[in-house]
């Protein structure tokens, strides 16, 4: 365990990698769920003219 601390010591871009890969995935996963659940339509009665 100490040796992945001491690569991640000496790598500090991993952390701004990490961080883009989390993005992209929570990303991927909201279009995802969005696609999946479009909105409900909902039918208005038209609106009388005004005058």
């Amino acid at each position: 365990m100490k040796a992945i601390f001491q690569f991640v010591a000496r790598h500090p871009w991993l952390y701004v990698v990490l961080a883009f890969v989390l993005l992209i995935g929570a990303w991927t996963a909201l279009i995802l769920i969005a696609a999946n659940n479009p909105p409900q339509e909902i039918k208005l009665a038209p609106t009388p003219p005004q005058p």
